[in-house]
């Protein structure tokens, strides 16, 4: 593949929220759309060094450190095509007064999982790539040890690799083919798109290595519907506490961006690492359940700030997952 020429930084705000500019009318190259802080690799210049010195002229932030690269594309103008790496950033600066470059830049705004489609405005039909690449950067989450990326199909070949492990095959009865992979890869990929959440891959922040998958998914029990949480983690990594971290985040993101009332998860009784990862989460035994014809143990815990009212529906309804077992 051709050298880079352009680079791009995803900055996100304490909201998870990522930077975006409006480019200039007097702008010959997408005049007044939306972009993310960037531009071309100057010659003698590495990408990072590159990144450092956008970031800088863009906005007078500081670069301080590259959690990943998240992209490497190609997209074409006026015939030329050119390679582009964005990068997902930290930056030192004040971040509610960035800097716009005069001529280049006349408003900034921040993006959420509710305005992804500003990155749409002004651009060819059918051109979702920097919608999707600001997507991206919106949900991924950091923990201590992790990088936790949504779920795309650019991830089915990762998805893959974890089920061949054999000690984590035995729990799912087959290692999975490449097509179940890359089809479960698409359906993540709709469930984010659909419904704001599904899964993460986890890689290590230091070297990004995989580690597992896990994260939440709507699921449907006792004719509710619910945020489930799993996860799934390399057995050579089992007992260094990943799956907990991974189930930590999951929690986060379902009380706290989703603003949901309890997140449950099953498990098949004899499975006690994952039930100790479900008690370690403050998770409490409700009861045992059949479901596509399995036996499981079904953990719940309530989101703090509703646990009243969570209650107070689940008695009502006589069939809770939250509360005592039944």
């Amino acid at each position: 593949m051709r050298e880079p020429t352009c680079v791009g930084a995803l900055v996100r705000d304490s909201r998870n929220r990522v930077f975006v500019q409006r480019r200039s009318a007097s702008r010959t190259l997408l005049p007044g759309t939306w972009d993310i802080v960037g531009g071309h690799v100057e010659p003698g210049e590495t990408p990072e060094q590159a990144l450092a010195r956008e970031l800088w002229e863009e906005t007078g932030w500081r670069l301080r450190r590259i959690e990943a690269r998240l992209a490497d594309w190609e997209w074409e103008h006026q015939g030329v095509v050119r390679r582009e790496l964005d990068y997902l950033v930290e930056v030192d600066g004040d971040l509610s007064a960035p800097r716009l470059e005069p001529g280049k830049h006349d408003a900034y705004a921040w993006v959420g999982p509710d305005n992804l489609d500003l990155l749409l405005e002004g651009r060819r039909d059918g051109d979702r790539r920097l919608r999707d690449l600001v997507a991206k950067a919106v949900r991924t989450r950091l923990t201590e040890r992790l990088r936790l990326e949504p779920v795309g199909v650019e991830h089915a070949d990762d998805r893959w690799r974890l089920h061949q492990d054999q000690q984590v095959a035995a729990w799912f009865g087959t290692r999975l083919t490449a097509q179940a992979a890359y089809r479960w890869a698409a359906r993540g990929w709709r469930g984010w798109e659909l419904e704001g959440v599904d899964k993460w891959m986890a890689y290590d922040r230091e070297t990004g290595e995989l580690i597992g998958r896990g994260g939440l998914s709507r699921s449907e029990l006792d004719g509710q519907s619910w945020l489930e949480a799993s996860w799934t983690v390399r057995s050579d990594r089992w007992g260094r506490g990943y799956a907990t971290e991974i189930g930590r985040a999951a929690l986060g993101f379902g009380f706290g961006d989703l603003g949901g009332e309890a997140v449950i998860a099953l498990t098949e009784p004899h499975n006690l690492r994952s039930r100790a990862v479900m008690e370690r989460l403050g998770m409490r035994y409700v009861r045992e359940v059949i479901r596509d014809g399995t036996r499981s143990f079904l953990y719940a815990i309530a989101n703090p700030a509703l646990a009243g009212r969570v209650r107070h529906r689940a008695t009502a309804a006589r069939r809770s997952v939250v509360g005592q077992p039944g």
